[in-house]
């Protein structure tokens, strides 16, 4: 799982990039050139929606999601053990949630051939694909973190720290 979360925040990176490069580009154009590159907003748009669905599952496999740890730190092992475990459950859920929800909304818009209406003009399912994915990579991580602690360890393959998702030592 390290390795395919890797690979997405891999990417993620490639994409913010990317996003910047473009963004740096217009901006230049529209303002040293007076030549503005109105699809470049759309397009970044849909570069970002990629770049947070690739880099999630990682962030929560390293335990780096925002956490509110506030009634956790009060609790005793079992309690946040218990805690930790319903928070990965409930992010399994909603990847699975995300899988097929975005599934369906993709075939759907593939369908009916559907298409952006700004100025690129793409099937509007291909970027709709990326959220399918990202969450197919959230659910197989949120599995993975309820099978390490299934086996007594954190869910989490990052530093165990309060505030971090993950569970003390």
């Amino acid at each position: 799982m390290a390795c395919l979360c890797l690979v997405g925040t891999g990417l993620a990176a490639a994409l913010l990039l990317v996003s910047l490069a473009l963004v740096a580009w217009s901006v230049m154009m529209r303002y040293f050139l007076n030549q503005p590159i109105p699809w470049v907003d759309e397009l970044v748009g849909y570069l970002l929606v990629g770049l947070v669905m690739l880099a999630a599952a990682d962030a929560l496999r390293r335990g780096e999601h925002i956490s509110v740890d506030l009634l956790t730190d009060r609790l005793g092992p079992r309690g946040r053990r218990l805690t930790a475990a319903a928070g990965q459950l409930a992010v399994l859920v909603a990847g699975l949630a995300l899988l097929i929800g975005g599934w369906q909304t993709a075939a759907f818009s593939k369908l009916l051939g559907i298409y952006s209406t700004g100025y690129l003009a793409v099937p509007v399912y291909l970027p709709q694909l990326l959220i399918p994915l990202g969450g197919l990579l959230l659910a197989v991580a949120a599995a993975v973190g309820l099978l390490r602690m299934a086996t007594g360890q954190s869910p989490t393959s990052g530093p165990a720290e309060p505030g971090a998702g993950g569970l003390r030592p």
